[in-house]
């Protein structure tokens, strides 16, 4: 009986497996956008693609190969002296919906002065896995 009360109070205490698989997609882009590897973050796009706010402007849905190209871009004027997953949260929805951030500090190439902006990712969970709909960064 006592094991059955641990047993209880451990799940309650517990993230729910989609806020988990969600914080796991959030790193996982998190650690392609630090090796500024676009591939890596389009591997996760929604089936009706990305949307892009980069630098004010906005693209989009675009299909992986496109998105990845506006990602390259980016990156190549950008050097990444870090980025790291923060928050990523559940915001519901049918089908769900999750939000994710990164932390990101970068310089332009060349150039010595960092600047910091935020990396926000939106997701939707297509056939139970997390899926990239939305790119924003904000400087």
């Amino acid at each position: 009986m006592q094991r059955l009360a641990w047993a209880a109070i451990l799940l309650m205490c517990a993230a729910p497996a989609s806020a988990q698989d969600l914080s796991a997609v959030v790193d996982r882009v998190a650690d392609a956008w630090g090796r500024g590897d676009a591939s890596g973050i389009v591997a996760h796009a929604a089936r009706g693609g990305i949307s892009l706010d980069v630098d004010g402007e906005r693209a989009g849905p675009l299909a992986a190969r496109q998105a990845a190209a506006v990602l390259r871009r980016l990156f190549d004027r950008s050097e990444t002296v870090s980025a790291s997953a923060g928050k990523a949260r559940v915001v519901g929805g049918s089908p769900e919906k999750g939000l994710g951030e990164i932390a990101w500090v970068m310089r332009a190439r060349g150039t010595t002065i960092p600047e910091r902006a935020t990396v926000v990712i939106a997701l939707v969970r297509e056939d139970d896995r997390w899926r990239v709909t939305e790119i924003r960064v904000m400087k």
